[in-house]
Formats: C-alpha cells, sequence, structure tokens
C-alpha cells in the first residue's frame, strides 16, 4: 500500500488528520510496523500515551532479567485523551519466567486515540520489561 494511500485512509473517521510521520515506526518486515508504548520499565509505572493509526493491532509484552526469576503485569489500555487515565483495559499480560517472559494479546480491533500501559507487580533481579503495538 502506498504511504499515499495510508495517508488518506488515516484520514477516514478522524475529525482532524494526522500526518503519517506522527505514525512513523520501525518496519519489521513488509508492511508491519512497531511503536514502542514502554521500554525499560524496571518499575511499577504508567507510560506516557501514543497515538496508533486505525486498525487491527498486536501487542507483545516482555520482561528480561539479569538472573533469576523475574515478573511483571503489563496491563494496556485505550483512551480517548492522552492523560493516562480512565482508559479501557484491552488486554493484561502476566508474565513470570526465569531470567524472560514474553507473551502476546489476541488482536485488538477496537480503535482509540491514545494507548498506554501500566506496570505492575515488578520483581527479579535487574528486571525490565516493554510493550510493543504492532500494526
Amino acid at each position: 500500500m502506498s504511504r499515499w494511500l495510508l495517508r488518506v485512509l488515516m484520514c477516514v473517521g478522524l475529525l482532524i488528520c494526522v500526518p503519517y510521520s506522527a505514525f512513523a515506526g520501525v518496519s519489521i518486515g513488509g508492511d508491519t510496523r512497531l511503536v514502542v508504548l514502554a521500554s525499560a520499565v524496571t518499575t511499577n509505572t504508567t507510560s506516557t500515551a501514543q497515538p496508533l493509526p486505525i486498525g487491527a493491532k498486536s501487542f507483545y509484552g516482555q520482561v528480561v532479567c539479569t538472573s533469576g526469576a523475574c515478573a511483571q503485569t503489563q496491563a494496556i489500555y485505550g483512551d480517548v485523551d492522552d492523560d493516562e487515565t480512565n482508559g479501557i483495559l484491552l488486554c493484561t499480560l502476566t508474565l513470570s519466567g526465569t531470567t524472560r517472559a514474553q507473551d502476546a494479546c489476541p488482536v485488538v480491533t477496537a480503535n482509540f486515540s491514545y494507548y498506554y500501559v501500566t506496570t505492575t507487580v515488578t520483581s527479579g533481579t535487574g528486571a525490565a520489561g516493554a510493550v510493543y503495538a504492532m500494526y
């Protein structure tokens, strides 16, 4: 799909068209793009809300430790504004493993203006979590 057509499609149904560059994620093969919603999360916290393009999305989460067992719960929310509160819970990833754990949400077809992640139950030596959105 051409970038021009993608720009047009992003404007359909929106009150304000957002430039394609606002969604310039990293291409990971073919037409799939990746946006980092949270990275190197070592505490229980809430990420900054970010916009994603309209359409189906996959969310992938991981937690990595320097040694031993590690854990982190990652709750992914959709919201109408960028205040990182009162969003709609889309998926919860409960990660636990020895030095590494990862999981993905079922494909999300709901469209929101912004997405953010809240992490809890972060534990383990050097535990660091990350959440990626792929579209």
